[in-house]
C-alpha cells in the first residue's frame, strides 16, 4: 500500500471491506490531519466506527497495526449516526 496521507490509507484499508464504509475524519480537506480520532461511517447501515490511532503508526507505516484497528472498529460500530 503506497499511500500519502492519513486518509489514503484509511480509504485503501475500508475498500477491501464488503459493506461500504467511508472516511469521515481525517476529511478530504486535512487529510493528513494530526488528530488521532479517525471516524468512518456505513451510510447503506447507518453506522458509525471511531478509533483514536497514533499519528506516528501513520507516520512509520505501520499499516498492519492501522489495518488492525480499523477492522475493529467497524466490528464495534454504532448504530444510529444522524445525518449532517
Amino acid at each position: 500500500m503506497d499511500a500519502v496521507n492519513k486518509r489514503e490509507i484509511l480509504d485503501a484499508i475500508l475498500q477491501n471491506e464488503e459493506e461500504l464504509w467511508i472516511v469521515i475524519k481525517p476529511s478530504r480537506l486535512n487529510p493528513c490531519d494530526p488528530d488521532e480520532l479517525c471516524v468512518f461511517q456505513n451510510p447503506a447501515q447507518y453506522k458509525e466506527a471511531s478509533i483514536e490511532i497514533p499519528t506516528r503508526w501513520f507516520r512509520d507505516r505501520e499499516l498492519g497495526m492501522i489495518e488492525s484497528a480499523v477492522k475493529d472498529a467497524i466490528a464495534n460500530a454504532s448504530p444510529g449516526y444522524k445525518h449532517g
